[in-house]
């Protein structure tokens, strides 16, 4: 299935994409919440997909913003240096002795949500803004001190992931959390792709263009820590709840650790891609 969430930031509801089209799906079935959040709670995601849809409205999406799949979780919670290749363009090509030994984690705030094609604000504190693409899983059950070998039957499934950054309050403050979690830093969409759909999220191709130029081009069975191992290391330090989002961090490419850097610029537009998972597209704007 793929679910998302769809209309006005703020006052969005959940749906799901049915032969192109948007199903309202609280409209059509009011037993079920009109939040995304509120189904993985519930553990609906069964009840919905045997769900007939034949009579319910369609909408076509063109005519209603998406939203964030998931428009307010608990947690963001993202890992870094968890591709070898990132790791190497930023620490001047030094061998395999620089990778983490666990995964290192850091948060984005909710504040930073935004949808799939929503605009991206360039702070008017911020000089180096950054591009990263990520698969992100989604948990979809409550959950803590999960065996690695069951971690997977928490992921209800997958989304992508804009990781913006900016770099010069993330490496000048000595640690990420504000240059990480500005308003808009975190688009994510255009769906939930349920985990029945993707056979392999260990191979997916991941691509990031700016302004139609490749800048990233990878792949998630180079991740240095896969998504079981992931959720479960998480897990023994904290509850994970139903809508939570793991970013599992971004491929080489970025813009930063470019020679010259190339950061991105207001006009700017970005199109992240993951295999299987959707295409979000994010222009950067000006600080109002």
């Amino acid at each position: 299935m793929k679910l998302l969430s769809f209309g006005p930031r703020d006052a969005e509801r959940a749906g799901i994409l049915v032969n192109g089209m948007i199903i309202d799906l609280n409209t059509a079935f009011p037993h079920i919440p009109p939040s995304l959040k509120d189904i993985l709670a519930g553990g609906l995601l069964g009840e919905i997909a045997g769900l007939d849809f034949g009579g319910a409205e369609r909408i076509a999406p063109g005519q209603v913003r998406l939203g964030p799949p998931v428009t307010r979780p608990d947690k963001i919670i993202c890992l870094g240096r968890n591709y070898l290749e990132h790791i190497k363009e930023g620490e001047d090509e030094k061998t395999v002795r620089d990778v983490p030994k666990a995964p290192l984690l850091f948060c984005k705030t909710v504040n930073a949500l935004a949808g799939p094609h929503d605009d991206v604000i360039h702070p008017a504190v911020i000089e180096q803004v950054d591009y990263e693409v990520e698969l992100a899983a989604v948990i979809g059950t409550r959950c803590r001190n999960v065996p690695e070998e069951d971690a997977l039957d928490c992921v209800a499934g997958y989304t992508v992931l804009h990781d913006v950054s900016g770099r010069d309050a993330q490496f000048g403050d000595g640690q990420w959390f504000r240059g990480k979690s500005f308003d808009t830093f975190c688009p994510t969409g255009p769906y939930l792709v349920t985990r029945d759909e993707v056979p392999d999220a260990h191979n997916l191709r991941l691509t990031t263009n700016v302004n139609g130029e490749l800048r990233q081009d990878g792949n998630t069975r180079d991740m240095i820590f896969k998504i079981p191992y992931i959720v479960s290391y998480i897990s023994q330090c904290m509850t994970l709840e139903a809508g939570d989002l793991i970013g599992t961090g971004t491929p080489s490419g970025v813009g930063v650790f470019m020679n010259p850097p190339r950061l991105l610029n207001v006009g700017d537009v970005v199109e992240l891609d993951v295999e299987r998972i959707g295409t979000i597209t994010n222009r950067i704007a000006a600080a109002p």
